[in-house]
């Protein structure tokens, strides 16, 4: 009953800490993590998706909307003259509150490596690592969504046959817009941190002794 419980705590805390850390990122974080992430996502976009010699993105500091430019080289269809012709770029904006997801999932991950102990000076080496992976994922998610809808209007205009392209791009799509925000910090949290490994059964739990042992056993190494 004792290891239940003590499994079960890590569960507890996060339903705390969950709301606690989304709530302080929306209506406190949202702004400068955004901010944070357009800097980050610049030069892989300029690398990956973006045209030779433009700015990939921009945020408008008035309504903080993302303009991407994309480098498409396709096919399209022009809505007005219905005539086929050859995209190389396409621009297309977003609102902030599109790209917040990606922001949140710092957040969510925070609030998940808190609760299975993340306060501890042990744990901070696995919280550093932890952010930098979400920071990877954040930024790849970007990247991914600036391609995705970029490539992907050209080719929804109809000029080719892209069926197939489309259908997976729309699945890529849901994957990087609406699983990996929200399961990857999960995910993260559960390949770092033991408590997480042990709630969920992947690790036996460590007794106290167990813990004052391994803790000075850790000291005597240093």
């Amino acid at each position: 009953m004792t290891g239940f419980v003590g499994r079960s705590s890590v569960v507890a805390r996060a339903v705390v800490l969950l709301p606690a850390m989304m709530t302080l990122w929306w209506f406190v974080l949202k702004g400068p993590s955004l901010w944070v992430l357009a800097k980050l996502a610049y030069v892989p976009l300029a690398l990956l998706v973006g045209p030779v010699g433009q700015a990939p993105i921009r945020v408008d500091a008035e309504t903080q909307a993302w303009t991407f430019q994309v480098q498409v080289n396709a096919y399209g269809r022009n809505q007005q003259t219905n005539e086929t012709q050859w995209v190389e770029t396409l621009a297309f904006s977003a609102e902030a509150e599109s790209m917040a997801f990606f922001a949140s999932s710092w957040f969510s991950y925070l609030a998940l490596a808190l609760a299975a102990g993340a306060w501890r000076r042990a744990e901070w080496p696995k919280v550093g690592r932890g952010l930098g992976i979400e920071t990877v994922l954040n930024v790849l998610s970007v990247v991914g969504y600036a391609y995705i809808n970029g490539y992907g209007s050209v080719l929804k205009t109809g000029a080719t046959a892209a069926g197939g392209k489309l259908w997976v791009l729309e699945y890529l799509y849901h994957l990087i817009y609406l699983v990996l925000p929200f399961a990857g910090p999960f995910i993260v949290a559960v390949s770092l941190h033991r408590k997480w490994q042990e709630y969920l059964g992947f690790a036996a739990p460590v007794s106290p002794e167990g813990r004052k042992a391994r803790g000075a056993t850790s000291r005597a190494s240093a």
